[in-house]
């Protein structure tokens, strides 16, 4: 069964005129009867509704509430993940700070070692026993043959 104009008014809630610019503009499709009354179909009626919806109606404010209560939960759960983040942070630097410090602190050893080597190696020395250099004689001596060997 088609709806008249003011039917279709009534049923969408919204005025006359509104639905009349919209069937007029082609945002609504119908037909006119023999007396030229709009005849407007009701599947046609609710797909220009969901397409139009009120634009400060109750069903928006209920929308709008929702989206508010989800965007005030979103803001929580930001918050708590910067907390969180913030917190790793400090965590990363703390352990940062101490691969440092203990880098530092090998590099002291590794140095006093080294300097340490270097001291050994100088107190070092040739501990064989030196072979007796052969004495050196004199021409005459060795022609002579005297205090031969």
């Amino acid at each position: 069964m088609k709806l008249t104009l003011g039917q279709a008014a009534k049923a969408a809630r919204r005025s006359k005129g509104t639905l009349s610019k919209s069937l007029n503009s082609g945002g609504m499709s119908a037909q006119k009867d023999e007396k030229g009354r709009w005849q407007i179909d009701p599947s046609e009626l609710s797909r220009w509704m969901s397409a139009n919806p009120f634009p400060n109606g109750r069903e928006n404010q209920t929308e709008t509430h929702v989206e508010t209560q989800e965007n005030s939960a979103l803001s929580v759960e930001v918050k708590m993940l910067r907390e969180q983040i913030d917190a790793m942070t400090a965590e990363r630097e703390r352990e940062r700070d101490q691969l440092v410090d203990q880098i530092g602190d090998l590099r002291a050893r590794l140095d006093g070692a080294e300097a340490e080597r270097s001291r050994l190696n100088a107190l070092l020395t040739d501990q064989r026993e030196k072979a007796a250099a052969p004495l050196k004689r004199s021409f005459w001596s060795r022609l002579a043959g005297a205090g031969g060997q």
